[in-house]
């Protein structure tokens, strides 16, 4: 069995468009689709035509910052992981986008063969949420498939015990016993 992972998409967020292109041409071989948005709002509304399996978002933007989006993100329930780059960092930003999920928490200015381990982490863990979950369903399947044949098999066995026997010589025995009782004649075992 060789289960087939689907293929890994990546979403980069960050105000400055730059920052955004330059990941986009970086981590391009990390996936077979990337993809990029100006702000929080844009990236959300992709993500709501698209389920990236990566979101790599700064944490402040205007409008939706990276922490909001995350938790929007979130309640559509998927598998999807978060990096957070940010310049502006502190501990308690650092706490809440861990308490939410985020996969990693990058400072900038970082290195981008850093980020790329972080990429390359974070893909691996999805991918192994999304074997696990195909596993999981071909699991389901095959107990499905056990209960009904539990359910076929009682069924035959019930059949058998309602008609005991296919041997001819039983049943020509029986029928036999039957027409004697038909003419008032009780045979005798």
């Amino acid at each position: 069995m060789n289960p087939k992972v689907s293929p890994f998409s990546i979403l980069i967020v960050d105000d400055n468009y730059e920052v955004v292109s330059l990941l986009k041409e970086y981590l391009k071989d990390e996936c077979e689709i990337i993809d990029g948005a100006r702000d929080g709002d844009e990236a959300l509304e992709k993500y709501t035509k698209f389920r990236y399996d990566l979101v790599i978002t700064d944490l402040s933007m205007p409008g939706l910052t990276g922490i909001e989006l995350i938790k929007r993100i979130k309640i559509l329930g998927n598998l999807t992981e978060f990096i957070i780059i940010t310049g502006y960092a502190s501990l308690d930003t650092a706490i809440d986008a861990v308490k939410l999920g985020a996969f990693d928490y990058i400072l900038k200015p970082f290195r981008l063969d850093e980020l790329k381990v972080v990429v390359k982490n974070a893909k691996d863990k999805i991918n192994l949420k999304k074997l696990n979950l195909e596993l999981f369903s071909k699991l389901k399947k095959l107990y499905e498939e056990i209960e009904k044949y539990k359910g076929v098999e009682k069924k035959e066995e019930h059949e058998e015990r309602s008609f005991p026997s296919t041997d001819t010589e039983h049943l020509i025995d029986e029928i036999r016993k039957l027409e004697e009782l038909k003419r008032g004649r009780v045979p005798v075992d």
